[in-house]
């Protein structure tokens, strides 16, 4: 202590904040020791993002952009605040490692530009106002809805997923390309052994539990009519079907580059290793809507390959896919044909009804919809004509992406979202004829998603669950910023691919 008394000033205080924030450390520490083991895993998790994240601080945007790619699979890993029971993407605010992300890659980013002066403000381009429209859509729609509470979330819920888009859109370069990839080729391999280990063992629901043991709900389902006694896996998904979408947006990454020249054998053959486990992964969901969409979107993806690439071959690797697949799960062919051909009809009498009624509440509030994230609350109106909504269906919205979000944000929100989905689709159409078969593959992979995206809509709710939905907004990032690579190019090799 007298030592302490006789150290100059400036040093006291020095040592007192080093002290103190050791003391704060411990503290924190001794709490994050008491947790839930998966909790301590949680915090666990960002603190090695955090140190990752500094130990890369001169590569920080690189270290950012493979941590938003890498975090798809986990994004339903998050602690929701004010949370509330129900079937709703936007059960409260979120708070997880993906916010984290956020943080950090928009704090970097401001420094950039206001203290560093490296760089300055992007600019908007035209699939960003159609952003700005859908955000503006649901604040209008925000008024008239009878639980702004659930509103606001669903907002905060959408920017939040935007954030990552522009953060994606305008960091990524060519030389990002080969790991994000790398990172969706990772997904597969993650998602698959852990969807075959539930199909085998029962044991369900680790990520719609969060991977809690503990749980009620863990290794327990909701019955679906038709195959009541199947487990359906879901992997680190909410459930089979949101795993059944997310399977069919990122299989064409591997099944796009293996039908293309420019690849070594070698690499085709992992590859096909690698679809050839999702394929199995993405049969054991029973997810009717994301085994037709992955079917009708590959077969969109061969016939570019074949007809505009004038690549033949492509039919030939293609077959001999589908009967490589044949050996390693016979049972396929029967689950297929039960879940397909053999749907009790009275389940498409629900999904009918509860198309009908979305349509009622959609003309009902034909500009500006009946709310965001308020589409339960409309089912409980009694001005609403309700159809088709007993038993299971009672407390799920309608089973179309596209009546679902004209029922909650209206004509407005439909043009804005659908219209950003149409704008990357078109943006990556455009790269189709650059002469980087990287960037040329990759576009197609990534149209070839959202087209998945778009057709698993059709009958299914779970467009906007934080998985499929996280990879459609960095899907959307990455066909902006294909464009915007090659644009930066050479011209002469642009007009040169465009005469192609």
């Amino acid at each position: 202590m007298a030592l302490f008394e006789r150290l100059r000033p400036d040093l006291k205080i020095r040592y007192l904040v080093v002290a103190f924030s050791g003391l704060i450390f411990a503290l924190l520490t001794w709490k994050i020791m008491t947790l839930e083991f998966r909790y301590l895993l949680a915090v666990s998790g960002g603190i090695l993002v955090v140190s990752l994240a500094m130990m890369a601080i001169y590569n920080i945007e690189s270290f950012l952009v493979y941590a938003f790619v890498f975090n798809i699979p986990f994004s339903i890993y998050g602690k929701w605040m004010f949370a509330q029971h129900i079937a709703m993407p936007a059960r409260g605010i979120s708070i997880g490692l993906v916010e984290l992300l956020i943080f950090i890659s928009y704090t970097v980013w401001f420094a950039r530009i206001f203290i560093a002066r490296k760089e300055s403000l992007p600019g908007l381009r035209k699939i960003d106002w159609l952003i700005l429209l859908l955000i503006i859509s649901q604040f209008i729609s925000l008024i008239g809805a009878p639980d702004k509470v659930l509103g606001t979330f669903d907002i905060i819920y959408n920017i939040k997923h935007i954030l990552i888009y522009f953060f994606i859109a305008h960091k990524v370069r060519r030389h990002h390309l080969k790991w994000i990839i790398a990172l969706m080729l990772f997904a597969i391999v993650l998602e698959s052994p852990l969807a075959l280990y539930e199909r085998v063992t029962g044991n369900v629901g680790i990520g719609s539990t969060k991977g809690s043991v503990q749980s009620a709900d863990f290794g327990t389902q909701g019955a679906v009519p038709g195959v009541e006694d199947e487990i359906r896996a879901a992997g680190t998904t909410l459930d089979p079907h949101a795993l059944g979408l997310y399977y069919s947006m990122i299989l064409p990454v591997p099944f796009v580059f293996i039908l293309m020249k420019f690849l070594r054998p070698s690499l085709k053959i992992v590859l096909s290793g690698i679809l050839l486990l999702g394929i199995g992964g993405l049969v054991v969901t029973f997810s009717r809507s994301g085994w037709l969409s992955f079917a009708l979107s590959s077969a969109f993806a061969l016939g570019t390959i074949v007809f505009s690439w004038k690549q033949g071959k492509a039919l030939v690797i293609a077959a001999a896919l589908v009967l490589a697949m044949m050996p390693f799960y016979p049972q396929a062919y029967k689950i297929i044909d039960a879940k397909l051909f053999n749907a009790p009809r009275a389940l498409m009498d629900v999904r009918i009804d509860s198309a009908r009624t979305a349509l009622g509440i959609w003309s009902d509030n034909l500009f500006f919809g009946y709310g965001p994230g308020n589409y339960l609350e409309a089912l409980k109106d009694p001005d609403v004509m309700v159809l088709g909504h007993e038993g299971p269906m009672a407390d799920r919205p309608v089973h179309n992406a596209f009546l679902w979000t004209a029922a909650e944000l209206g004509l407005f929100g439909v043009v804005a979202f659908f219209g950003i989905i149409l704008v990357a689709m078109k943006r990556c159409y455009s790269v189709l004829k650059c002469e980087d078969l990287l960037m040329r593959g990759l576009a197609l992979a990534i149209l070839t998603g959202l087209l998945a995206y778009l057709l698993d809509g059709v009958t299914n709710m779970m467009f906007r669950e934080s998985t499929p939905y996280a990879q459609f907004w960095v899907y959307t990032g990455l066909a902006v910023a294909l464009k915007r690579i090659w644009d930066e190019g050479s011209p002469a090799n642009r007009v040169e691919a465009r005469s192609a």
